[in-house]
């Protein structure tokens, strides 16, 4: 067992050479191509990474250009919108205007019928009372009559005037 902890210097300088020789043949033959790998791995991670970057600037404008086309949409119908609602509280207002100017025609041509059938209803009447008040004075003065045969005379002619 002793001799497992003894150093031996032989094996020592074989394995440094070794070492130095394995050092030599990775930094002739592998070194390069390793670092020439990592190197065009990093540039590749860096391009991906401005391709990322371009593309995400472009995504981000393109969604303000959207957002701003929607806030221009949406303010082009809610113009539209008051216009149309603007329209129609005027075609409301210019039809109310005709239906009340029509509403007083119609008014004033029922007064004007009424006031004519009134004058005529009148004239009718006049000319009946007339009418009667001669058939009772005939009646009356063809009787010569006291004065309670006068008022029998005359409640037969107004019985008479009824029937007609």
């Amino acid at each position: 067992m002793k001799d497992l902890l003894k150093v031996d210097y032989g094996v020592l300088a074989l394995t440094i050479v070794n070492f130095g020789i394995l050092l030599f043949l990775l930094k002739k033959f592998a070194w390069k191509p390793i670092i020439s790998a990592l190197e065009q791995r990093e540039e590749q991670i860096r391009t991906d990474k401005e391709t990322a970057q371009s593309a995400r600037q472009t995504a981000e404008q393109l969604k303000q250009e959207l957002e701003e086309r929607l806030a221009h949409i949406s303010q082009e119908a809610a113009e539209r919108m008051a216009a149309v609602v603007k329209s129609g509280e005027a075609q409301k207002e210019q039809l109310l205007a005709q239906a009340k100017e029509q509403s007083a025609r119609l008014i004033e041509q029922a007064r004007e019928q009424i006031e004519s059938e009134k004058e005529k209803a009148l004239s009718d009447i006049r000319t009946e009372i007339a009418q009667i008040s001669v058939l009772a004075a005939s009646r009356v003065v063809a009787q010569q009559l006291n004065e309670t045969e006068a008022k029998k005379v005359v409640s037969q002619v107004l019985e008479e005037v009824r029937k007609k």
